[in-house]
């Protein structure tokens, strides 16, 4: 599937929203932006959050350069084309790259070294570089460093330009984000048809990965946010507590396919009875979101889609507050992305964005609920990839 991505089509995004920001150049350092930038997944850089590992440097004009160890230089090659690759030493030993005058190997890799070459990289076209960086993705040492290469205001926070670009997705993106939420339907539904009492959540989380990953081999990670009865609050380390008959399952998240993630939510009762305020619950989130889905299309705005989700829920549960019912979603690690279905933000849904619409309700005594789904606007309207059931009974 990856072969299919269309760098050109993300790169000439990016750079349209460079342009309208007035940056010349950018360095990324963040895994998810360097993959989505070139369509380089660094493992080491996924795997260990070690800012450095691996850069891309997206110019204004031109193709996107990756900086990256020998070691990963191979994988870059072979899953990306239409980018410049400059690969680093390693301390292990690679026979294709051995050569007898090379440099000595060090124990571990100059991490200032992707930051000299990158600013090399922009100062070798573009010597007064507007330059945005994520901020909040480097340290201190490597923001001076960069200042002191692109001093003054040259160097800048790019956030917003990395949203404004991955908000709208291409056709590529639009069908593995499609693939990504059917794959976690599908597992969610056969999830719930195989939770039985006596299982825990730790079953549950087992089941749930299993049913995702038969489905392709292009599934890379599986991410759970599941809650079982009281236990509202998700565990990575799975608790062993007993599940009853009347207890509310919520499952919670999807699949990282392609590099792109999947977050959905599915709630059901172990059983074919429970508490009537717990029927109440889901019956209320769902008035919510009918709500949301009634007023869905280009051209509205996502604050006011939250707070008539807001007003509707608080006519039946007056101290119900969330800070958004929806989110992006792309190839960041923990799928929720900007921009939010939220009370402060004005953007309107646009044709080619892809969003989450969620409805979640947490408690211990009521035990936790979550309607979620992915939609896709279109031109006219919207279209979901995945659809909800209105029963808490399967």
């Amino acid at each position: 599937m990856l072969e299919l991505r269309d760098q050109k089509a993300i790169q000439n995004r990016l750079q349209l929203c460079m342009e309208k920001s007035g940056l010349d150049a950018m360095i990324l350092t963040s895994p998810e932006a360097i993959f989505y930038a070139s369509g380089f997944a660094s493992q080491f850089l996924y795997q260990s959050n070690n800012i450095g590992l691996t850069a891309a440097v997206v110019p204004k004009t031109g193709k996107v350069t990756v900086i990256c160890s020998e070691f990963e230089k191979q994988t870059a090659v072979s899953s990306c084309k239409d980018i410049e690759i400059m690969a680093y030493p390693m301390w292990i030993y690679i026979e294709d790259y051995a050569k007898d005058d090379a440099e000595d190997k060090p124990a571990q890799p100059d991490l200032n070294r992707t930051f000299r070459w990158a600013a090399d990289v922009i100062k070798s076209t573009c010597p007064d570089a507007k330059v945005g960086v994520e901020s909040e993705k480097i340290s201190h040492s490597k923001w001076d460093f960069l200042q002191s290469q692109f001093p003054g205001d040259h160097l800048v926070d790019c956030s917003e330009t990395l949203i404004e670009s991955r908000m709208i997705k291409t056709p590529w993106e639009i069908s593995v984000l499609r693939r990504a939420a059917e794959i976690s339907e599908v597992a969610m539904n056969k999830t719930a048809r195989e939770v039985v009492p006596g299982m825990t959540e730790a079953d549950v989380m087992r089941l749930f990965k299993m049913n995702c990953q038969m489905q392709s081999s292009d599934v890379q990670d599986i991410l759970q946010a599941h809650t079982v009865a009281a236990n509202f609050a998700p565990a990575i380390v799975p608790r062993h507590d007993r599940l009853k008959v009347g207890d509310i399952v919520r499952l919670d998240g999807g699949p990282i396919y392609c590099g792109y993630g999947a977050d959905l939510a599915r709630t059901f009762v172990l059983g074919n009875k429970t508490d009537k305020r717990r029927e109440e619950i889901y019956e209320i989130l769902w008035k919510g979101n009918h709500c949301a889905m009634d007023m869905l299309g280009p051209g509205v705005r996502m604050c006011d889609v939250f707070n008539a989700v807001q007003a509707t829920i608080k006519q039946y549960i007056p101290n119900f507050k969330r800070g958004h019912h929806g989110h992006s979603i792309g190839c960041n690690r923990f799928t929720e992305e900007a921009p939010f279905i939220a009370a402060a933000e004005t953007r309107e849904f646009q044709p080619g964005m892809v969003f989450c619409l969620e409805m979640p309700y947490y408690s211990s005594k009521n035990h936790s609920y979550n309607i979620e789904d992915t939609f896709l606007v279109t031109e006219t309207g919207v279209e979901f990839f995945t659809h909800s059931s209105e029963s808490l009974y399967l």
